[in-house]
């Protein structure tokens, strides 16, 4: 089954830049999630393996994705696909960097989150801890114009929550080597 992600009716423009294959080797699926951009489709497409089962999935975006990593951010022993995507929304109407969940269910790859904002506007984000224990995220955010922050988010039910600022007010060079840190040495 393929689901098609309609964000918004409107496009914007593509860059094939971004082509990320993971590994995922869990109890329930074992097999791997690719990122990549479809330039016949002028799509960017992600596709699930479960080589437990043989099955496929995938679904579409027409939105440039700019980081993908998977994890189990809700605890549910399925895995859980997190996506930055560039694109405007409803209501803010300017393209930012967002962050956007899915989970591969029964090997289908449905919407877990698409709440896309966290506190202050998306820089980077990472997963931090390992697949058998608490998992969050890590996000690297844009404060004011040249200061920056580094947050830790954790899943509550039916998003994501601020457990705690890790840092504030940092420069731009020394945000991004602290969480470098965090996604790296995943603790």
């Amino acid at each position: 089954m393929a689901l098609t992600l309609f964000l918004s009716l409107s496009s914007c423009i593509q860059s094939d830049s971004f082509h990320k294959k993971m590994k995922v080797n869990q109890a329930s699926f074992k097999g791997w999630v690719l990122v990549e951009y479809n330039a016949k489709l002028s799509k960017y497409m992600v596709i699930s393996y479960d080589s437990i089962t043989g099955k496929k999935d995938r679904i579409f975006t027409p939105y440039e994705i700019f980081h993908a990593e998977t994890g189990d951010i809700n605890h549910d022993d399925k895995p859980d696909i997190l996506l930055g995507i560039i694109k405007p929304t409803p209501f803010d109407s300017v393209l930012r960097k967002r962050l956007f969940i899915f989970q591969i269910d029964r090997d289908y790859i449905r919407p877990l989150w698409l709440g896309s904002k966290v506190r202050n506007p998306l820089e980077l984000f990472c997963i931090s801890g390992e697949y058998d224990k608490k998992q969050t995220i890590i996000t690297l955010e844009q404060q004011s114009r040249n200061l920056f922050c580094i947050r830790e988010y954790e899943w509550d039910s039916f998003g994501l929550y601020l457990v705690r600022d890790i840092q504030d007010s940092l420069k731009h060079k020394a945000a991004y080597r602290i969480f470098k840190n965090y996604k790296r040495f995943k603790i």
